[in-house]
């Protein structure tokens, strides 16, 4: 049996697989890392409901109606719609949206800006984006992407709010999923993860006041002169101002405001900053997703510089650049010729270091006008389930003039298209694939087919390719060719390793030019790379307090405030909604929406749950396994309980990635951060309820 060398996509981990291939060149079995996401890429591709055809809707948006047309009449439908927004309303009018798979980014995105647009917009509106932004902002460099690689020589690992057994392949083998023995172990984390288990201090917050336990660890640090104050009189801007506010956060206001215990905070504490070198442990979006979210996440990043760990050799390293393909996504053009970016009003930070517009102010833009008015749509990979009152998206897709969109599925929002696009998977299309990997090291491979796309599906960007000639600009997109397109970026790869980049199908490892830059520079220890070129930031310091925040308005200093919807922020709303709700906990056997249609999933994870406390499920009668109903101000939602003390008291934690049970139907879409756009995913007040059987 002839097996293919391959890479999965049913993450943005990009692992190496096998593909077995039977006598007519189907594939009959995958070969990978030890993930239930790699075993199903079969069953995806074969799955009785999955979109193979284009289709128009032939019924009222939202009523399931399509009937099956050609391609020829969706892309010249498609490119029609649009040029008739762009000649009524200006091209701006019309948005480009990216969701899973990210891997045709590039092609969309020059669509957009090539059309006039500089509304191209991703789900890093509500994932990842801000976690950078605030590092990049504060550090220069971003410390998430490289915080989740092991050392040998940390001495503590502080986990925040991140569970690698559910998040990070290869789960339950992954270096950072247990204890180890010489390194001291503290978890942050509302639910009682089997790593917070293991270990020596947990302190489960409540959700959304990450920010003043942070500013309640700094307070300690100085008030017991734990910090490395050569480090900060050489590398820090506006210290003094720092140390003086953090001293508003003692012990017993910290411990009252999160919900922990004072002798665990001081003994948290003690252990980052007396075991040496000290690791923090990152989540891409659950310390950014609140209302306060990026001065929440720059406050607990600055525990890296005030105790010295910063880019040190078993603390948290900078993620340096490699060699990467050449930009193709004419986002320069963007920045120079197109008028602002939807955010660029409102969140000017953020769209200051995100290349791409916000997402989250999308249904205010349809439905308002708000900053922009959008009327048409062409998405990739949308579901309405990534945005917070996700209803009130769902009547803002139904309202646009026109909106096509391409998936492997339906889904809440393909129901609202105009026109549906069938969608090629990761078997079935190329790729130019750029790994970052950690803080010197990358991966750079070429990923060609498998095998050809089941019915008629083809690859978005082969789509968004061949929409670009239909709009009268063939010589800017390859005249439709998906593997030109890909031949240009990979012109941006020294010659001398191109070629090995398309052969090698185990790819070709890149190294970063900063770490030449050190040894040649006498440091041999190969870290501290501020040593050789000071911090990106502003004032080439670590910025305690930014001036390129105060500039536009916003506390220079990382200031707590609790969430817009808590008990303390909202006692009224409490009364009625007394359960704060936190959501989006991963698991190894569903990445957001993606799998829920795939059996071999669901027998793992049968129904949408809701973690509740054993004594709030008392008091409401709930029993483990029954039907709840969670409610919030903006609608009710059923769900299943997991009645469980893994959960804090007080707080509900909702699966989210549900089509028939979605959480984002209840969160808050009135308060994003005023930074980053982020919405409070994870937290906000509900109420439980049992619900009739059937209901």
């Amino acid at each position: 049996m002839q097996s293919v060398k391959s890479t999965c996509y049913e993450c943005d981990a990009n692992c190496a697989i096998d593909v077995d291939m039977d006598a007519t060149g189907e594939p009959v079995k995958i070969h990978g890392p030890d993930c239930p996401r790699c075993y199903v890429q079969l069953d995806r591709r074969n799955h009785p409901d999955r979109l193979l055809y284009p289709l128009r809707r032939s019924g009222p948006r939202g009523s399931g109606k399509f009937e099956r047309i050609s391609w020829d009449e969706a892309l010249d439908t498609i490119a029609e719609r649009l040029t008739a927004t762009r000649a009524e309303h200006g091209a701006p009018a019309a948005a480009f949206f990216a969701g899973y798979t990210k891997e045709a980014r590039p092609q969309l995105q020059r669509l957009a800006h090539a059309f006039g647009s500089p509304n191209y917009m991703t789900e890093s509106g509500c994932c990842f984006s801000a976690t950078m932004v605030a590092e990049k902002l504060t550090l220069g460099y971003k410390i998430k992407t490289t915080s989740t690689v092991a050392s040998n020589t940390t001495r503590c690992l502080l986990v925040w709010s991140t569970n690698p057994r559910g998040s990070i392949p290869p789960f339950n083998s992954h270096p950072l999923a247990n204890a180890r023995q010489g390194r001291r172990l503290v978890v942050v984390d509302p639910r009682r993860t089997p790593l917070a288990e293991q270990a020596d201090v947990h302190l489960q917050i409540r959700p959304g006041t990450d920010g003043a336990l942070a500013l309640g660890m700094h307070h300690l640090i100085f008030a017991n002169c734990w910090q490395d104050q050569a480090f900060l009189d050489q590398w820090g801007n506006g210290v003094a101002a720092f140390r003086e506010y953090v001293q508003q956060f003692p012990p017993q206001r910290v411990t009252d405001i999160c919900g922990i215990t004072t002798d665990d905070l001081l003994a948290a504490t003690a252990l980052y900053a007396g075991n040496r070198p000290a690791q923090i442990m990152l989540s891409p979006t659950a310390t950014v997703q609140h209302s306060n979210g990026f001065q929440n996440h720059r406050a607990l990043i600055l525990l890296t510089a005030v105790t010295g760990n910063l880019d040190r050799e078993g603390g948290n390293r900078f993620f340096n650049d490699k060699v990467t393909p050449k930009p193709i996504d004419l986002f320069d053009h963007c920045l120079n010729h197109l008028p602002p970016r939807v955010g660029d009003e409102v969140f000017p930070i953020w769209t200051r270091y995100w290349p791409a517009a916000q997402s989250m102010l999308l249904p205010d833009c349809i439905l308002d006008g708000r900053p922009q008015r959008i009327h048409s749509l062409l998405a990739m990979g949308i579901n309405t389930a990534m945005w917070p009152n996700s209803k009130r998206f769902e009547l803002a897709l139904g309202a646009l003039d026109f909106f096509a969109a391409s998936d492997f599925f339906h889904n809440p929002a393909t129901r609202m298209a105009d026109i549906v696009l069938p969608a090629a998977t990761g078997l079935e299309r190329p790729a130019l694939i750029a790994y970052p990997g950690c803080a010197y090291q990358g991966e750079l491979r070429y990923r060609r087919a498998v095998v050809a796309p089941k019915g008629e599906a083809r690859p978005d960007g082969e789509v968004f390719l061949q929409l670009g000639v239909r709009l009268g600009m063939g010589e800017q997109f390859w005249h439709g060719d998906l593997e030109a397109s890909w031949a240009e970026a990979a012109e941006g790869i020294p010659e001398e390793i191109r070629q090995q980049v398309y052969n090698d199908p185990d790819g070709v490892t890149v190294f970063a030019e900063a770490i030449d830059e050190l040894v040649d520079g006498g440091y041999l220890d190969a870290d501290r790379l501020y040593r050789l070129r000071g911090f990106k930031t502003a004032s080439g310091k670590v910025e305690f307090d930014s001036a390129e925040l105060t500039a536009i308005g916003h506390d220079g200093l990382p200031v707590y405030r609790e969430p817009a919807e808590s008990p303390v922020s909202t006692p009224a709303l409490a009364r009625d909604y007394p359960l704060v709700l936190t959501s989006g906990a991963r698991n190894k056997f569903m990445t957001h929406s993606q799998h829920q249609h795939l059996e071999r999933m669901r027998r793992a994870v049968p129904d949408p749950l809701v973690e509740i406390h054993p004594d709030d499920a008392e008091v409401r009668g709930i029993d483990h396994g029954s039907p709840v109903r969670v409610s919030s101000p903006r609608g009710a939602v059923r769900f299943i309980a997991r009645v469980t003390d893994r959960v804090k008291p007080g707080v509900v934690h909702c699966a989210h990635g549900w089509n028939h049970a979605n959480i984002n139907e209840l969160t808050d879409d009135r308060h994003l951060d005023p930074i980053s756009g982020f919405p409070p995913f994870k937290s906000g007040l509900c109420q439980v309820e049992r619900a009739a059987e059937g209901a």
